[in-house]
């Protein structure tokens, strides 16, 4: 935690540097698919394979580096966070949140400042002054959407007012996440070089009203299409400096995996209602515990129907959890990333009660503490999914080179931020 960290290179230093190359042409036909499982190994005796059938002198092959996966690291401490989200709160309250932008640039600060890779630590380069502007025209978005439907609603038209609410929404959420992507990125870096995101918002809104009306004529069936595809264009269209994403992930398989948890949810119901009949009438006796002259709950019924209570609870909790589980692996498991002609996976390795542990003292903090204690929650979670969130061990960090420009709107953060959407 003490050593120097790296010189962070202005984004116009760095567009100059004799060792920086042009940006990547997002080409298809550059780069074959990344197989779902083929290995390191398969790759380079294919490639080996088709330069000896070329070239019959020997080559000498400039190898990959194998080691140990890469993982992220976390040093944030708590009280340090908590200080900067108390600092903020007191100032937003005072400006009537109008310091949200300066507040969230902060925060930003603190957590990319705290996040380590390869031994060099992520630096956020947002001001302020940027997002308060995309500040500004978020507040316009809303007050355009919000007042046609009052507008509306207040001339009895309330079918065109819940036309225009959603309609609205409809549009702004595209835009939400081709902005946060866009400016978030773009104004992220490691090392002096930045990431970047090269999606185009007529195209990724195309996607999403096409997968909004298959979605609606499907009864929300197509919706873990329409997710897939959304995150496939986005991670595609994403740079770290001369590296390059993908996601292969398929619709089919984030649907089976919902589908899955459904029926869990179902069963623990039927479940949990033939407890309560069997116990409640044959074991405990619901009639003995009703007081026989009034036949009003005695304590006994009581807290049995507080233990049924708890007892749901604690199990659509724990099936609420494994899905988020196996959700997070999905995602993390079908992203690749491109570099020296060469695909690397991204491994999550996170256990059902690993995180079971974590979210009930999570949960146990912010709840003794009324929300005091978030930060230090919010601190905890990053602790623990850092380390577990790791590259395949051939990546090599020390071969990246500049290739983003440069961008400030953050409209689009802002308006993500109203729509809680974020980059995960």
């Amino acid at each position: 935690m003490t050593e120097n960290l790296p010189d962070e290179t202005p984004l116009d230093a760095a567009a100059d540097d004799s060792q920086s190359s042009q940006p990547i042409k997002n080409d298809s036909n550059t780069k074959p698919t990344p197989p779902a499982e083929s290995t390191a190994e398969e790759t380079h005796e294919t490639v080996g394979s088709v330069v000896e059938a070329i070239n019959p002198e020997p080559v000498v092959a400039a190898k990959p580096i194998f080691h140990a996966p890469w993982a992220l690291s976390f040093y944030g401490e708590g009280s340090k966070y908590f200080v900067i989200r108390l600092i903020n709160a007191i100032l937003q309250v005072i400006t009537f949140n109008f310091y949200y932008p300066w507040a969230k640039a902060a925060k930003l600060d603190y957590l990319y400042e705290q996040t380590e890779f390869a031994g060099s630590r992520f630096k956020f380069h947002g001001t302020g002054k940027e997002m308060f502007i995309g500040y500004l025209k978020m507040l316009a978005i809303i007050i355009v959407i919000y007042g046609s439907f009052w507008f509306a609603k207040a001339n009895e038209q309330i079918v065109l007012g819940t036309l225009l609410l959603y309609g609205g929404l409809i549009v702004v959420y595209p835009l939400a996440i081709h902005g946060t992507a866009k400016y978030r990125l773009s104004r992220s870096s490691w090392r002096g070089i930045f990431f970047g995101y090269r999606g185009e918002l007529g195209e990724l809104f195309a996607k999403f009203f096409i997968g909004i009306l298959v979605s609606v004529f499907t009864l929300g069936i197509y919706w873990s299409w329409v997710e897939v595809d959304l995150r496939k264009y986005v991670t595609k269209n994403i740079r770290f400096g001369s590296v390059e994403f993908d996601f292969v992930g398929k619709g089919i398989d984030l649907f089976l995996i919902k589908l899955k948890y459904i029926i869990f949810i179902f069963a623990a119901l039927i479940f949990g209602l033939l407890i309560l009949f069997f116990l409640g009438f044959f074991g405990a006796g619901m009639v003995n515990m009703m007081k026989p002259q009034d036949l009003t709950p005695s304590v006994g019924l009581i807290v049995w129907f507080v233990f049924i209570y708890l007892f749901f609870i604690a199990i659509m909790g724990s099936i609420a959890l494994m899905r988020q589980r196996e959700i997070f692996q999905y995602y993390a498991d079908n992203t690749f990333l491109w570099q020296n002609e060469q695909w690397h996976g991204v491994k999550l390795h996170m256990s059902f009660i690993d995180l079971l542990q974590l979210s009930i003292t999570n949960m146990l903090l912010i709840l003794f503490t009324l929300g005091i204690a978030t930060p230090f929650v919010e601190i905890r979670t990053l602790n623990f999914i850092m380390p577990r969130l790791e590259i395949d061990g051939s990546f090599d960090p020390d071969s990246l080179t500049q290739t983003e420009s440069d961008y400030r709107d953050a409209m689009g953060e802002d308006v993500g931020d109203w729509l809680d959407i974020d980059l995960a």
